[in-house]
This record gives structure tokens, sequence and C-alpha cells, in this order.
């Protein structure tokens, strides 16, 4: 629900780490003081950082910022999309109130200056914002992801007159023929007489369908239902959107203009399937969003989010899960556009059940969420929890305990929404109590071999008979690759592929993917299509949802090859595509489309003449291979063959530069291509000696100028060798700095090789020195210079 009279507010905000007395705070001077843009984090690099006195700060922040004193006859709003995790907000030394929550949205009022003011003298508004432990907020510390503290999200603020329209629910009965549209809403408080709503309709294409007036002397109130004969239904072949506009007027005064957008749609999952969307059968492929993103922590701009999810839709999913915590009203303003169904997430994640404040505090963040996200078509799943078999720092926690709790909250969801699901991911004993379950399948991963992966999705599907498959796939470290084997242990045969306690990050127990394959893309584009083949034959399975689009950061993985990232995206954490990306587009999506294996396998290495492999990913029925310019010949697409659909060739390369171009036919006669260079060098012949380089000029996200240094492992000889991944530093000894927290490829100062290659940025505008460390070999000293190419 938007108000029509709402402006932006996220510029002119002070900003103080650390907490003070509210009577200091006021002045907001002083050089620990700095002007910010919402949203703002203050982890939006530190998570990242490495020295531990500077990693993750959990901490109080101070926000300041200046309003103008409401007039006669007006009341003056603030609201923030979201506090991570907690904030108290105050005017002018009193405190206004505190929320509970780092996801949900908050309006505030700031109170009219005293008659006896001087006329256009201002507000000062603060909000104290912490992200320090508490075992009674959820998500738990325990969870696998960075608890980000700040105003993470936009702030609005609006004026009224005496009354505001707090909330808004549309609520429809759908069907082919007729629709029915019934408008509740809530006032702030009751009015101080009878005053008047006028509620009008528009269609998607922006016709006013109908008008319908009320009059509100409570501060609750239903309006008559508005009636749609053969309406546009919503769906993600066609997510059409209708305009709910509501007015309270006194008289003919509006004191408040509220719009909210609706899709009109009917759903329903019988047991064993298949969902239905409009009574028409629709299987779900999904991923799973994060709000994480290079250099912004969860203060993650509206324009990247929207990005993001325009690249879900790109790649062939119509489903997304909002893990772990409701999301940015951008968020589902996009999955609402672009047709994208959602399972929206209560934040209970891992750590167990607390006392009477825990459940209290869980149980408002749940009626936030239903409530602030009712009107969104999009969402058709509320998600309950996620991992809540995980230990617990509540001492008095028991699986009992969860499971009563967690029928508390299914009913309540049901009470307050009757027509969506519940879900739950990953807790056997509750796995009755939802109307919609995930077990733990890891198969290649964590558990088992991926080959085995249909044994153990069937075995899952005989026992729940509301299935989705949520959570899949493996960690892939961005720009390693190999055409050799993956996994350098024998793994064994099994049906069970669910995750064990403490294996996701631990060294010991049986042999197993996430500890000794390569975490190449080339494996995991082996394991995530071998899922994607037998989910396609399988009509039993209603759908699932790969584990996650994009890398994101958690502060329980510090060993992995970028330390403190989540690697198991399809994206990078700034939103660059790995190959994983246009295999799901090759299964998944209409638009033709043609990748070759890969861009960023800028290396090869081999004997002279040695035939190479080529491999292709495309939804093309027929693509052609040419190799620096020579025809290799044509394949037929076949999506039951392993791997690439069948799409693999095996062609000599010479040494030196080499161009390769796919071309791809779609069956409507539209060509598609694809082209991409490789170097291939001699294989190495003795351990590795040296780092060469490479410096190239580069821009930051935010245009700032510098140079990018790529050092290549070699041997004695000055042969590359791609198959080391020893863990590489880069430091400089002088000027400048380098672009070391993001945690990516070419941002992370400290990282593991990727076929025997790294990168950093640095920037400067004086000469200096990078110095890069490895393990069994000497330091290394690049001189750079201001624009050194």
């Amino acid at each position: 629900m938007r108000h029509q009279a709402a402006k932006c507010i996220n510029e002119a905000w002070r900003f103080h780490l650390g907490d003070l007395p509210p009577s200091d705070v006021m002045r907001a001077e002083g050089q620990t003081w700095s002007g910010v843009t919402l949203p703002h984090s203050w982890n939006a690099l530190d998570a990242m950082a490495l020295e531990e006195a500077h990693h993750y700060t959990r901490s109080v922040g101070w926000y300041v910022r200046e309003f103008e004193s409401p007039a006669a006859g007006q009341r003056l709003w603030v609201e923030f999309e979201a506090a991570s995790q907690r904030a108290s907000t105050w005017c002018d030394g009193v405190c206004l109130g505190e929320h509970a929550g780092g996801y949900t949205a908050f309006t505030v009022e700031l109170p009219r200056q005293p008659q006896e003011s001087m006329p256009g003298e201002s507000l000062t508004l603060a909000l104290r914002v912490d992200n320090l432990p508490d075992p009674d907020l959820i998500p738990s510390d325990m969870s696998d992801f960075f608890l980000y503290g700040g105003l993470t999200r936009n702030a609005w603020c609006y004026t009224t007159g005496l009354r505001r329209l707090a909330s808004l629910r549309c609520e429809t009965e759908v069907s082919v023929e007729l629709a029915m549209l019934t408008i509740h809403g809530e006032l702030d408080a009751p009015p101080p007489r009878a005053l008047r709503l006028s509620a009008r309709l528009l269609s998607p294409q922006g016709e006013l369908l109908s008008t319908i007036e009320g009059s509100i002397t409570e501060a609750g109130f239903e309006l008559p239902a508005h009636r749609i004969v053969q309406p546009q239904l919503w769906s993600p072949a066609q997510p059409v959107l209708y305009t709910v506009e509501v007015t309270l007027l006194d008289g003919e005064e509006a004191w408040d203009v509220v719009t909210e957008r609706i899709g009109l749609r009917f759903f329903d999952f019988p047991e064993s399937g298949p969902f239905l969307l409009n009574g028409e059968p629709l299987r779900l492929h999904g991923t799973h969003r994060h709000e994480d993103w290079a250099g912004y922590a969860s203060a993650v701009p509206d324009a990247l989010s929207r990005q993001e999810l325009r690249l879900i839709k790109e790649a062939g999913f119509n489903f997304v899960r909002l893990g772990h915590y409701p999301q940015a009203r951008a968020v589902l303003e996009a999955c609402d556009e672009l047709g994208l169904l959602v399972w929206d997430e209560l934040p209970w994640c891992r750590g167990g059940i607390g006392g009477e404040h825990f459940r209290a505090q869980t149980q408002a963040m749940l009626e936030e969420m239903i409530k602030q996200h009712y009107n969104h078509p999009s969402i058709v799943m509320w998600g309950l929890g996620n991992e809540l078999d995980w230990e617990s720092k509540h001492p008095d926690s028991s699986d009992e305990k969860v499971c009563a709790f967690l029928q508390t909250l299914h009913d309540f969801a049901h009470a307050r929404d009757p027509q969506r699901l519940t879900a739950l991911r990953r807790f056997e004993p509750g796995a009755s109590i939802v109307d919609v379950y995930s077990p733990s399948i890891w198969s290649g991963w964590y558990r088992g071999r991926y080959e085995d992966y249909e044994a153990a999705l069937n075995e899952a599907l005989a026992r729940y008979p509301r299935l989705l498959h949520i959570e899949w796939g493996g960690d892939s470290h961005y720009a390693r690759y190999s055409a050799g084997e993956h996994i350098n242990a024998e793994i064994d045969q099994e049906s069970d592929h669910a995750e064990r306690p403490g294996i996701a990050t631990g060294v010991g127990g049986p042999a197993r993917g996430s500890r000794d394959s390569d975490w190449s893309e080339s494996y995991i584009l082996d394991l995530m299509e071998w899922h994607l083949q037998a989910q396609l034959r399988t009509p039993r399975l209603v759908g699932n949802a790969q584990w996650a689009f994009k890398d994101f950061g958690t502060p329980l993985r510090p060993e992995n090859p970028i330390p403190y990232v989540n690697q198991k995206g399809l994206l990078d954490r700034a939103g660059r595509p790995k190959a994983l990306y246009y295999l799901f587009q090759s299964y998944l999506a209409t638009t033709p489309m043609c990748f070759i294996e890969a861009p960023t396998w800028a290396i090869r290495t081999g004997q002279r003449d040695a035939l190479q492999r080529v491999r292709i990913y495309s939804n093309c029925p027929q693509v052609t291979l040419f190799v620096n310019g020579r025809d290799c010949g044509e394949r037929r697409r076949d999506g039951t063959a392993f791997p690439a659909a069948g799409l693999v060739w095996h062609v000599p390369l010479c040494l030196g530069a080499n161009a390769l171009r796919a071309v791809g036919l779609a069956a409507d006669g539209q060509r598609v291509e694809h082209t991409i260079s490789v170097e291939y060098h001699e294989a190495a012949t003795g351990p590795g000696a040296a780092f060469q380089w490479q410096i190239q000029p580069a821009k930051t996200a935010g245009g700032e100028e510098g140079q990018q240094v790529t050092i290549q492992l070699v041997d004695a000889d000055g042969h590359p060798l791609i198959e080391d991944r020893r863990r590489v530093s880069f430091e400089l000894s002088g000027a400048g700095r380098l672009l070391a927290c993001l945690g990516i490829a070419g941002g992370s100062s400290v990282i593991e090789l990727a076929n025997g290659r790294a990168s950093i940025t640095v920037l400067t505008k004086e000469a200096t020195t990078l110095l890069v460390r490895a393990d069994q070999l000497p330091e290394t000293l690049i001189p750079i210079e201001p624009g050194d190419r």
C-alpha cells in the first residue's frame, strides 16, 4: 500500500556508530557523525573484513534527520521499510516507540509543535538501531547469513488530515468467469465524526471499472464488493495487475489517499499435486533470494533488487522463496510485475524456541508480514520456519515445544489468511503440521552422490503428501573450471541425502562433495543438470527451488574459497552470472539462447593437438561449433542426454589464442550466437614457481578509476598451472587502497586461486606496490603506477 502523498526521504541523514544518550543524539554534531543516504548498513564492508577487530560489527547506530513541523490540521508520518534488527524512535528527546525485527515496516507520527513555537520550526527525528545478539529475536545468531545492522531499506514521509488509512486488505474470490473484490481496512484511530470513503478500481489497462463509496464511523471498515466479470487473471505468463485507489474524505476534503495493485488469481495444491493456478497445472521451477549485495550488505538499492528479479525471470524461473525473512517492498512489487510466485518467510531460522517474550515477538512478526504483504498476488505460501532442528541457545527448547509453537503459528496464519498455504523446510517433527513441507536433500554436496538423487527424491515423495524440494545445489568458485575428475574420494551410495548436523562447515564425517570436490563451476554444472533432468522426468514433483540465486555473506564460512561467502549462487555476490545461470536458461527459458562453457575459463592447458572438451548449453534444437573459423560439426539437443543435453564436442586447439563460436538454430529459424576467446598453453611440467601478472584499467561500480591486477601461477618454464587452488592474499605497500571487502573474485584481499588465477583492483593516485603472498611461494612485488596499463 502506498500513500499518494508519500515522498522518499533517503537523503540528508546523519549517522553515528555506537551508543549515545538521547540528549546527545539530538545535536548530531562532531567528527563521529557522518552524512549517509538510505538504504544504509554499517556492515556494508566490514562483514567481509578478515581482521577480527574490524569484522562484522554488532553494535548500535543512531540516525538523525530534520523535518518541517506539519501545518495546522495536518499530521506528519514517517514510514521505515526496515530497521535491522531492532529500533527505537525519538523526536526532540521524547521516545515515540520501539520496533522489534529487521524485516518488516513500521510507521511513526511526528508530534505537532506547541502553539507557542515559531512558524517553520523543525523537528528532529532520531532512531536508535541495533543488531546486537539477542536469543529472543529471530533470526537466530546461528543462521548461515549475516544479521546486518542499519536502516537497510527506504524511508518515506507524508502528511494526512486528522486520520490516516493505516492498512488496506483486498480480499478476492476468483474464478475464470467472475471475481469479487472486497476492501477492508483500518484507520489509525476511530474517526472524530462520520467520514466518507471512495474506492476506485482500475483495469490493468488503466480504465475505470467501478467506484464504490461508503461512510465510516469506526476505525475498521468494509466496503461493498466490486464485481468483475471475465477478469483478467494474473499468472507467470500474464502478470496483469489491477489498481485499487481508496480516498478518505471529510466532506469534500481528502484526508488521505492510498493505492494498491492487486492480481486476480486462484490456486490449489491438492495432496500429491499438481499445483494448480487458475485451474491449470503449473510446475514450480524456483530459486532463492537473499537480500545481500557486494558493497551494500542488506541495504540493497531498489534498482539492484529489480535487476536481480528480472534475471531470475529471464533464467526461466517462475517461483522464488524469499529466504529467510520478509524482503523489501520493491522485491514483492517486482515479483507481482514479473509473474514470480513467492514463498514468503517468517525469519524463524534455527536456534530453537525461547520463552514468552520470544514467542510474542515471533508471532508479532508473522502478523506484520501477513498484514503488510497480504495484497501481493505473487505470494502463495507463508513459510513458518527453516531448519528448526538446529541446536538452541535456549536451554529449555525441545522438539515438542517447537512443534507446539509451530502449530500456533500455523493456526494463526490460517486465521489471518485462510487462502494461502503454510510451509516449512527441514524439521521432520513438524512436517505434518504445515500444509507444504520440504525435507533436506543435498545430493552430491552435503550427502551422497548426485547420481542417486532420483532415488532420494522418490523416497521423499512417498512420505510427504505436499512436497516441494527446497534447497539443492552446491558451492562453486567463480571462474574455476575443469574437464577432469572433480572429487578425490569415494562417496557412499545411499538414498538418504539429508544434511547431517555439523556437516556443512565441518571437516570430519564421510566423503562428500562439499569437502572433497574441487568446487568448480564444471562440477556444479554436472550436479545441477542431473537434478534438472531428474526433476523434469518426475511428474509427481510439483516443484523445487535451487539454492541460491546469488552468492551471499555468512559469518559461518571463513574457510570458503572467498572467506565469509556462501558460494552456491548462479551469480556471484555482485550479480555477475556464472556458467550455471545459462544451464538453467537452457532447460527453463523459452527465448533462444546459446552459451559456451565458459568466457571466464580464460586459459586451458594440454599437449599439442590433444582434444579439448567443449560443452555448449542451449535451448535450440540444433547447435554448430566453430573453432578459429573451422566448422566442427552440428549436434542436436537431447534433453535426456548428459551432460549439456548432448551438446559436447572434443576438438583440438592451437597454442595461443583461439576463437570459439557457437551458432544455435531455434525451432522458428532464429539464429543465436555466442563467442568466447580461449588461450591454450602447453601443460606445466613442474610445481608452481612464481606469479605472472597483467594490469588493466578498471572502474568500480561507483565509477572510480583504478587498475585491475590479474595474477597467474606458472611453473619454472612459464607454463600456467590451472589445477592449483591455493589461497593467496593481496596487500598494498605504499599509497592507495584495495577494493577488498566485496566478497567477490576481484574484490577480496584473500581468495583461493581459480584455475591458478586471481585478481584484485587497486585504487591509487600515486605509485605503489602490490604484495602477493601464497603458501610455498616467495612474496611477489608488483609495481603499480597511476594509469598503469
